[in-house]
């Protein structure tokens, strides 16, 4: 492309949007003797929508993380690691309490845990430690401000927004939900069916618009954004140095939570990444329909994983940049850094993204790795883990106690007893019955190479009671053979399982 811009450009063009309005004026710097502390900090980076499926460590065909593969000599990486959920409030609810659905309830959009498990959390979990979390997900920081009384520095999701509704977190800041969507309604004009005002929303676009307009050349697709929210933008690049700036300020020992939003949906990557992947041949593996397909057309679907793939090197770039500043400013001396994220994403059988409540690979095998301070070598792990086996591991690196709720285990190599013929298992209910008991729902049991998938109560399956799907993992990694008709022994022994956990969600 002749209009190609350099990263000196770009970085020029995004010195334009000032960070000191996003890193909070009572942050002070730490003392020095709190940063000479022995205590080892923790640092989790979550880059949402992360497929374990589209990244090249993992063996994916197109080279979509060259810089982790590099870095990842100076990490333990964790290579059959599952999600807790097939989107951002289960995913992410799973990931900061430690429990799976079936015990913190958040199934819906926007839900939060049960009130009784509020307590049961990872900030509180480390509450000797100077703790902070950032989200650029709502549906996350609906999670983070359930457990305030736990953390020490929450920011809020719009600071790292060029604009950030300010009715909403000045006026209301005890009514956000209502005032986002009187928000969403009249300023952004979005939800059909409601009035809008007459000027107010039109100056308001142009004035969005105009501070975006020196950093779009850097995004030809449009500038990365909340596509819910509407001219709700943002830059990584912004992100990862802010986050840098308000780390190396923190007092010692911390414990952080970021969570970005790349690569979610829009797939909108730097100029430097785009069409990277057009004429590199690749073609996906055609598979069969689901039953719970959306209709999504075979072209599509192989555009949006292109854009996809091209949007994972975005965040690749920025993560080793994040690692690179990290290094510099010494704090990977003392910091155990984990990267991993909240759910993956799918471009196959008919559906695009994650809406679906499915569990095939692509949205529930999920990248993990651990950078112990000082490690310069790398440790392979493939033994299955959970989501929800990251908060013990963290206390038990800590040397912190495990609490008695956490239902997760301590991962390999921490400690080489863990049981390798574990059960790993999420749930999504979708709706409930007269009596409040599960009338649709699926539900994903891994026991050793077998997976089995379990649904009920969709439409979709118009006369069927229930669709269940096992597949041998081991033998058939890209799930295309059912063996349910010919493995029906084996599929009964994980069925009465997930029939048991049922029972007793429909009792409580």
């Amino acid at each position: 492309m002749n209009s190609a811009i350099t990263r000196r450009d770009f970085l020029k063009l995004a010195g334009l949007f000032s960070l000191s309005y996003a890193i909070p004026s009572s942050f002070s710097k730490a003392e020095e003797a709190d940063k000479n502390s022995n205590d080892e900090n923790i640092l989790i980076i979550v880059f949402d929508a992360w497929s374990a499926s589209n990244i090249s460590l993992y063996g994916y065909h197109r080279k979509t993380t060259p810089h982790l593969e590099r870095l990842a000599d100076r990490a333990i990486v964790y290579h059959n690691h599952f999600t807790g959920g097939h989107f951002t409030t289960p995913g992410t609810a799973s990931l900061l309490t430690g429990t799976t659905p079936w015990t913190h309830r958040a199934f819906k959009h926007n839900d939060t845990v049960e009130p009784s498990s509020v307590e049961m959390n990872i900030f509180d979990a480390f509450r000797g430690y100077h703790r902070l979390a950032y989200t650029h997900n709502p549906l996350a920081d609906t999670l983070l401000r359930q457990f305030l009384t736990d953390i020490d520095k929450h920011t809020p999701w719009p600071e790292l927004y060029f604009e950030k509704d300010p009715l909403n977190f000045t006026l209301f800041q005890n009514d956000q939900d209502v005032a986002s969507l009187g928000w969403r309604r009249g300023m952004k004009r979005l939800d059909e069916g409601h009035a809008y005002t007459l000027y107010l929303s039109q100056i308001y676009e142009s004035f969005v618009n105009r501070r975006g307009a020196d950093i779009a050349p850097a995004f030809p697709r449009g500038i990365p954004n909340y596509s819910e929210l509407g001219l709700n933008f943002f830059t990584l690049e912004q992100g990862i140095d802010w986050l840098s700036s308000s780390i190396d300020a923190a007092p010692r020992p911390f414990f952080g939570y970021y969570h970005f939003l790349p690569p979610h949906d829009p797939y909108n990557t730097r100029l430097d990444f785009i069409d990277r992947f057009t004429q590199d041949n690749f073609q996906p593996l055609e598979k069969p329909l689901h039953l719970l397909d959306q209709g999504v057309a075979e072209d599509r679907m192989i555009e949006e994983l292109r854009w996809y793939d091209e949007f994972i090197l975005y965040v690749d770039a920025e993560f080793a940049r994040l690692y690179e500043q990290l290094k510099q400013s010494g704090i990977l001396k003392d910091t155990w850094l984990i990267l991993t994220t909240d759910h993956g994403e799918m471009f196959e059988r008919g559906i695009l993204g994650h809406i679906q409540p499915i569990f095939h690979q692509p949205i529930s095998h999920i990248p993990l790795l651990i950078f112990p301070p000082g490690q310069n070598e790398r440790v392979d792990v493939y033994e299955k883990t959970s989501m929800i086996d990251l908060l013990p591991t963290l206390l038990q690196i800590a040397n912190q106690d495990i609490p008695e709720w956490a239902e997760g285990i301590v991962m390999p190599p921490f400690d080489t007893t863990a049981p390798t013929e574990r059960d790993i298992t999420t749930v999504q209910v979708e709706r409930l019955d007269e009596n409040n008991h599960v009338a649709e729902a699926t539900a994903m049991l891994i026991r050793g190479d077998y997976k089995l998938m379990w649904y009920f109560g969709y439409e979709q399956l118009e006369d069927d009671a229930e669709l269940i799907e096992l597949y041998d993992l081991a033998n058939d990694p890209e799930e295309l053979h059912n063996l349910y008709p010919t493995r029906k022994d084996i599929a009964a022994e994980l069925l009465d399982v997930l029939k048991h956990k049922f029972a007793e969600l429909n009792r409580s």
